[in-house]
């Protein structure tokens, strides 16, 4: 388990993501698992460096937790925690799909991108903090 502080700042996005691939490398998570929890990764940094401390200054802790959960299969937990606005980026309602692009709202899709690459996603408050986890499950030994 790898655990760092990194200012919510979009200048720590390589950084944020080094650390993910380095992460999945030593896991021996594949290619096409490794690329959704990337984007979701990205998508979850992205959207607390951007909009939980509304401009100001903050930090996000970042864990990484890759664990053996069975015979053969692993899970990737990766859970963010800040201390900006309470927002559960999981409860709002997914983009309607089937509308025309020019008629869809600005917003939303990255979200629902996460909840669909993932298997296991979850929001909470708790002690002065939005709490953040994505899991996805892997093969693996």
């Amino acid at each position: 388990m790898q655990s760092e502080i990194i200012p919510a700042s979009m200048d720590y996005l390589s950084r944020v993501m080094s650390l993910t691939k380095e992460e999945l490398r030593q896991a021996g998570c594949g290619e096409k698992d490794r690329r959704l929890i990337e984007i979701s990764v990205e998508e979850i940094f992205t959207n607390i460096a951007s909009y939980a401390y509304g401009g100001g200054e903050g930090v996000i802790r970042i864990r990484w937790d890759i664990r053996q959960v069975g015979k053969g299969q692993k899970e990737a937990v990766i859970c963010f925690a800040d201390e900006g606005t309470p927002y559960n980026p999981f409860a709002r309602k997914d983009p309607d799909l089937t509308l025309p692009i020019e008629q869809r709202p600005v917003g939303g899709l990255g979200v629902y991108m996460v909840k669909q690459f993932m298997d296991e996603t979850d929001y909470r408050y708790e002690k002065g903090r939005n709490v953040t986890v994505i899991k996805k499950r892997f093969p693996g030994e």
